[in-house]
């Protein structure tokens, strides 16, 4: 016990966020927290703790569990175990996993049914947590090995500047292969990483297939589709990082990120994840390339900006000139001189670009996905989708199940 005591405080100072231990009645070891939880939050997360506690259960006993509450709060837990038997759990947490805007404690407001005067107060309080992003993957994993692994006495060495070298009494150890293939993973996600900052789709794409190399999902015990969200979450906020340092204005991207994370949590399948996972790649790079490098005039930059996030509105030239306050006729002109195409057929293709991506996903049928894009008219649909892509929608669909055969 005082050893679990002392791991649960150096993890704490390490990485400065609450931790607690809990035996297996769920009754409380050791708090360490702040305490300015609101109670509504403490209610939360004690309807959280059975059920990582559940999951822990049934889990291998090096596993850690991965959880978000309605409060977007997230929480780790590593199972405490003797001789191979639960007895109970090391919870870190809350922390977040992204930056909280209005917009986000707007939603939890709404979630959890609170009177509108808790903005504040919760903004106070997200205020005061660490913000981990992806890294809470591989802090994890650490504290599974902190927890795991006997306590073993660090001894401290001080140089004195005299010029005179240590030498380390145990030598690194070379990579094994599972090293090699982490390091190789990382190499991969800086290409990757790299590929969006500047817009290169086709090396972005190549670059993803070797950065998904790996199992991760045991990191969610008992959800790998829970895991695989999580992962592309991850994935989801690395992209726009990128796409913001190659030039992409950061109210675009929040409305690229929010959307994409919206169709992450809905999705059902790990096949969904998969082309969600593409259509990112995709987005962001485009993104950089129309916004950053090709250096549109303010009037088309605004104007793709607003057909990109309403494309599936009734929007129109008029419309949208209206919108971005610029003359119709001045902003059809540049609009058709700088990208080739007029102002409705970009539209067009924006939606029929959404489309494909729903029949890829497969769960709606085509008159729904007509109207989900923005067409009001389920012939038109199908006859601008036959002018675009040059199949009817029913070839489109044929053709990309033979290819998924194909690659399975």
């Amino acid at each position: 016990m005082e050893e679990l005591i002392r791991k649960c405080w150096q993890i704490n100072k390490a990485f400065q966020i609450g931790v607690q231990a809990i035996d297996e009645e769920l009754k409380t070891i050791i708090h360490i927290a702040d305490d300015n939880e609101p109670i509504m939050v403490v209610e939360a997360q004690k309807r959280m703790l059975v059920e990582m506690q559940k999951e822990l259960r049934q889990a291998n006993k090096d596993s850690f569990c991965y959880q978000t509450d309605s409060f977007q709060l997230s929480y780790l837990a590593v199972p405490i175990n003797e001789d191979k038997r639960y007895k109970g759990m090391v919870v870190v947490g809350p922390f977040l996993n992204e930056r909280v805007t209005d917009h986000i404690i707007w939603n939890v407001i709404k979630e959890n049914n609170l009177d509108n005067n808790w903005l504040k107060p919760l903004e106070t309080y997200y205020k005061t947590l660490p913000l981990l992003a992806h890294t809470y993957l591989a802090i994890g994993d650490l504290i599974v090995n902190i927890v795991m692994n006997p306590h073993v006495q660090a001894h401290i060495i001080a140089s004195n500047n005299s010029g005179e070298q240590y030498r380390l009494d145990v030598e690194p150890e070379d990579y094994d292969q599972g090293g090699i293939e982490i390091k190789q993973r990382y190499e991969a996600e800086k290409k990757l990483l790299y590929y969006i900052e500047i817009g290169d789709k086709e090396n972005a794409m190549k670059a993803m297939l070797d950065h998904h190399t790996g199992d991760f999902l045991y990191r969610v015990p008992g959800n790998p589709l829970r895991a695989r969200k999580n992962i592309t979450f991850s994935g989801n906020t690395m992209y726009r990082i990128a796409a913001g340092r190659g030039g992409v204005e950061p109210q675009y991207l929040h409305a690229i990120s929010e959307k994409f994370a919206l169709k992450i949590e809905s999705a059902v399948a790990m096949s969904e994840l998969n082309t969600i996972d593409v259509s990112m790649i995709d987005e962001y790079c485009e993104a950089v390339k129309h916004f950053a490098i090709i250096g549109y005039s303010p009037v088309v930059k605004k104007a793709l900006m607003y057909i990109n996030l309403h494309f599936n509105d009734s929007i129109n030239l008029q419309s949208v000139a209206d919108e971005i306050g610029f003359n119709r006729t001045y902003l059809a002109k540049k609009f058709k001189a700088e990208t080739n195409l007029s102002v409705i057929d970009y539209i067009q293709r924006k939606r029929i670009d959404e489309a494909k991506f729903l029949i890829d996903l497969g769960r709606l049928s085509t008159t729904e996905i007509g109207l989900q894009v923005g067409f009001s008219s389920y012939n038109y649909f199908c006859k601008v989708f036959k002018d675009i892509t040059g199949l009817t929608t029913t070839e489109y669909k044929s053709r990309n199940h033979s290819e998924k055969e194909a690659q399975a």
